[in-house]
């Protein structure tokens, strides 16, 4: 693996990550209107949320952005 391999990677995922909170939280925000949470599961409702939306971001993202960083 080169420089420019490693130089996408950490781009790309960087980017995944940074990108992820809104839609998690705007995710979260409907899911809180239309079923109710208890405070004590909502943590845990973000941090499932965030890391299906990571885990998707990289997925796709990956073989999209090559070339474009």
């Amino acid at each position: 693996m080169n420089l420019e391999n490693i130089r996408y990677y950490i781009s790309v995922t960087l980017m995944v990550l940074a990108g992820s909170g809104l839609p998690t939280g705007l995710i979260v925000f409907g899911i809180r209107k239309t079923i109710h949470i208890d405070e004590e599961y909502l943590d845990a409702t973000y941090l499932a949320a965030y890391a299906i939306i990571v885990f998707l971001g990289l997925v796709f993202y990956f073989p999209r952005m090559r070339g474009k960083t």
